[in-house]
C-alpha cells in the first residue's frame, strides 16, 4: 500500500488546500486585525471614519495630491474640477495663505493635516522651480459624509460593513486557516521528494534546477503579478479585488514550491552542489589540484627519467639563448617537460599495477584518481581484470567446495547399504555353499569391500581437502617413523616381490607432525609402491634434512610406463596405470598431498623416465626432552642422597 506521504492524489489537495487557506487566513487575518482596532469586538465599535481603513485611503490621497501638486499642476487642477471623489482638501503656505483647493465637502466625516517640505516643482506654466530654501506646505484633507462618489473610500466602507458583519466568523474563518495552511504546508514538506512505493527522494524538474538559476526565475515570476497591480492601481471596484485575491493565490503557490524544493533539496543531501557557484569552484579546485598534482607525479617520476629532465632543460636553455621569443620558449618548454614528467609517472604506476598482477596479487589497485583520462581507463581496466579474476576464483573454489561436499554426502549414503552387502556376504560364507556359488561369492566379498575402500578414500580425501581433519604436531622422529611403516607392509611388500632399502643418517631426523596423519601419508605412498611398482625391483626410502625441512624420498620402477604429468598424477581419480586394471582409486596421491599441506608442509612428485619419486618435506624440530616418570624421579633423588650420605 502506498504511503500517505507518497500519494499523489493526496499532495494535489494539500497543494489546494495551503493555497486557499493561505488566501482565505490572508483576508480573515487582517479582517481580524484591523476589526480589532476598529472595535469590532468591543461593546463601542468605531465609525468608519474613526478606523485605520479612512486614515489609510487618507493618506494615499494625500500622496497622490502632493506628487501632482510638485509634477503635474496641470492634472491637479482638473481633478480640483472632477466631482467624481469623497476626498477633499486644501493647500496653505507658511504663512497660512491658501495657494490650491480642491473640492470641500459641506459636512465632513474626517479631517486630517499634513505637512510637507518641497526643494523642487513645475509651475502650472510648465517651468521647472528649484528652491535654494525648501518650502513648507500644509495639507489639509476632508472625508466627506456621507459618501457619494464611488472612489477607494467607498470601497473600503463596502469592506468595512462586510468584516463588521461578518467579524465572529472572520474570526472562525482565521483560526481554521491558520491550522489548515500550517497542516498541509507540514504535510507537503513531509512528502516533498517522495514518490510511488519507493523510500528515496526522487528530485522533479524544478529540484534539478541549479539553485541561483532557480531563485532567480522565482523573483522574476514574482515580478509579474507585481507590475500588474501597479498598473491598476488605484482599486476602485471589486473585480480588483479578485485580481488581488488571484495575485495572493499565485504567491502563495509559489512560496509552497518555493518552500518544498529546498525541503527536497535538504533531504537529498548535499544541496550546495547543485548551484553554478559550486560548479565553478568545484572546476577551479580540480583545476587547480590538477596542476599540482601534475606537478607532484612529475617530481615524483624524476628520479627515474632526471636523464630526460635534463636534456630536456639543456634543450630548452639553447632555445632561451637562440630564440627570439626566448622567454616564452623557454617557459612553454619547462611545462612540456613536466607534462612529460607526469606521463612517465603514471605509467610507472600502470606498469607497476601489471606486474603486480602477473605475480598474482589479484587485490592490487592502481590508484587511477589523478591520472590523464586514457591512462585512467586502461588503470580501470586493469582494475576490472583484477576484480574478474578475483570473481572467477571465488567461483572455482566454491565449485570445488561443492563438488567436495557432493562426494561426502554420497560417500556417507553409500555407506548404509554397502555395510549391509558386505554383513550378508559374510552370513553366505557360513552357509557352506560350493560349487561357482562359492566362486560367485567370493567375488562379491572382493568386490564389496573394494568399493568400501573406494568410499573410506572419498571421505577421507573430502575431510583432508576441506581441512576437516585436526593435526596436533609435535616433535617426532621420522626415522622411526618410517620403519614403522615399513614394517607394516612387509607382508603386502613380499607378495609384490619388493625390497625396501631405508637410507638414513645415524643421528635422528625429528620433524614438526602429526605422527598419525604422516603414518596414513607413508601408507599411501607405500600402498602405491606395492600396487604400480614392477616386481622384483628395490623401492629407495631416504630420510634426510634439506635447509629447514625433514625430507622423506620414496622411488621405485613403475610397472606401467609413465605418460602422465605428475602435478596431473596428485589429481584425484588419476592413476598411473591407463588400463585401470589394479585396485587403486586414484585418490591415494591427492589424500597424501592435502595431509602434508595440513601439517605445513610440501609434496612434490617427479617422473624421470619409468622412475616414480615421492618428496614429502615438513618443518624441522628439535629433539624433544625424555620424559622422565614420577617414581624415576623419587629413585634418582635417592640415589643422589645416598651417594651424597656415603661421601661425608
Amino acid at each position: 500500500m502506498t504511503k500517505v506521504t507518497h500519494n499523489l492524489g493526496f499532495k494535489v489537495l494539500a497543494l489546494f488546500l495551503v493555497v486557499i487557506s493561505a488566501v482565505s487566513g490572508f483576508i480573515s487575518v487582517s479582517a481580524v486585525i484591523l476589526g480589532g482596532e476598529s472595535g469590532f469586538y468591543s461593546d463601542n465599535p468605531r465609525s468608519y471614519y474613526d478606523t485605520p481603513w479612512c486614515e489609510l485611503t487618507t493618506n494615499q490621497y494625500a500622496q497622490r495630491v502632493l506628487e501632482m501638486y510638485k509634477y503635474d499642476p496641470v492634472q491637479l487642477e482638473q481633478w480640483m474640477a472632477s466631482e467624481d471623489t469623497n476626498f477633499g482638501f486644501e493647500i496653505f503656505d507658511v504663512d497660512g495663505n491658501k495657494i490650491r483647493q480642491g473640492k470641500v465637502p459641506e459636512s465632513v466625516g474626517l479631517t486630517k493635516d499634513y505637512s510637507f517640505r518641497i526643494y523642487e516643482q513645475y509651475d502650472t506654466n510648465g517651468e521647472w522651480l528649484t528652491y535654494d530654501q525648501p518650502i513648507n506646505i500644509q495639507l489639509k484633507a476632508y472625508v466627506e459624509s456621507p459618501l457619494t462618489a464611488s472612489d477607494d473610500y467607498w470601497l473600503t466602507n463596502q469592506l468595512y460593513e462586510i468584516a463588521f458583519a461578518l467579524r465572529m466568523w472572520m474570526l472562525i474563518l482565521a483560526l481554521i486557516s491558520v491550522l489548515v495552511f500550517f497542516a498541509s504546508l507540514i504535510y507537503l514538506l513531509c512528502a516533498a521528494g517522495h514518490r510511488g512505493n519507493s523510500e528515496a527522494i526522487t528530485p522533479n524538474l524544478q529540484d534539478r534546477i541549479p539553485l541561483e538559476i532557480y531563485f532567480g526565475l522565482v523573483m522574476l515570476l514574482a515580478s509579474i503579478p507585481a507590475v500588474g497591480l501597479h498598473a491598476i492601481y488605484p482599486f476602485s471596484n471589486f473585480a480588483d479585488i479578485i485580481l488581488i485575491l488571484a495575485t495572493l493565490a499565485y504567491y502563495a503557490s509559489l512560496g509552497v514550491a518555493v518552500l518544498m524544493t529546498a525541503a527536497t533539496r535538504l533531504k537529498m543531501g548535499k544541496w550546495w552542489r547543485n548551484s553554478i557557484t559550486y560548479w565553478f569552484f568545484h572546476i577551479g579546485w580540480k583545476f587547480v589540484a590538477a596542476v599540482f598534482t601534475t606537478f607532484g607525479d612529475a617530481m615524483t617520476a624524476l628520479p627515474l627519467t632526471w636523464k630526460v629532465a635534463v636534456a630536456w632543460f639543456l634543450v630548452s636553455c639553447f632555445y632561451f639563448a637562440n630564440s627570439y621569443n626566448s622567454g616564452s620558449v623557454f617557459f612553454l618548454n619547462c611545462i612540456i617537460m613536466v607534462l612529460l614528467l607526469s606521463v612517465a609517472s603514471q605509467l610507472q604506476k600502470l606498469r607497476k599495477g601489471g606486474e603486480q598482477l602477473a605475480n598474482g596479487n589479484l587485490e592490487y589497485k592502481v590508484d587511477t584518481a589523478r591520472m590523464f583520462r586514457t591512462f585512467r581507463r586502461h588503470g580501470n581496466n586493469l582494475n576490472s581484470l583484477s576484480k574478474g579474476a578475483l570473481i572467477a576464483m571465488e567461483q572455482k573454489i566454491k565449485s570445488e567446495r561443492l563438488k567436495t561436499e557432493l562426494i561426502t554426502n554420497v560417500s556417507h549414503d553409500i555407506k548404509t547399504p554397502l555395510t549391509s552387502i558386505i554383513n550378508y556376504v559374510d552370513l553366505l560364507k557360513k552357509e557352506g555353499l560350493t560349487g561357482q556359488a562359492q566362486d560367485y561369492l567370493e567375488v562379491l566379498d572382493r568386490q564389496s569391500r573394494r568399493l568400501k575402500k573406494l568410499t573410506e578414500d572419498l571421505v577421507e580425501a573430502s575431510k583432508a581437502s576441506t581441512g576437516n581433519i585436526s593435526a596436533n604436531l609435535l616433535p617426532t622422529d621420522l626415522c622411526e617413523l618410517v620403519h614403522q611403516a615399513v614394517a607394516e607392509y612387509e607382508e603386502k611388500l613380499e607378495k609384490s616381490s619388493l625390497e625396501v632399502v631405508i637410507s638414513a643418517k645415524e643421528e635422528p631426523v625429528f620433524g614438526m607432525v602429526d605422527g598419525n596423519l604422516t603414518w596414513r601419508i607413508l601408507s599411501n605412498l607405500l600402498s602405491n609402491a606395492c600396487k604400480y611398482s614392477q616386481t622384483g625391483t628395490r623401492v629407495y626410502v631416504e630420510i634426510s634434512k634439506k635447509g629447514s625441512f625433514a625430507m622423506i624420498s620414496m622411488k621405485n620402477i613403475s610397472r606401467e610406463q609413465l605418460n602422465i604429468a605428475p602435478d596431473e598424477l596428485m589429481e584425484r581419480f588419476v592413476r598411473g596405470d591407463s588400463s585401470r586394471s589394479t585396485e587403486g582409486s586414484g585418490l591415494g596421491l591427492n589424500i597424501a598431498r592435502s595431509l602434508v599441506e595440513l601439517q605445513k608442509g610440501k609434496f612434490n612428485l617427479s617422473i624421470d623416465g619409468d622412475l616414480f619419486k615421492a618428496f614429502v618435506q615438513f618443518p624441522l624440530a628439535k629433539e624433544p626432552k625424555p620424559i622422565v616418570s614420577q617414581e624415576e624421579e623419587q629413585a634418582t633423588e635417592k640415589e643422589d642422597s645416598t651417594e651424597g650420605a656415603k661421601e661425608v
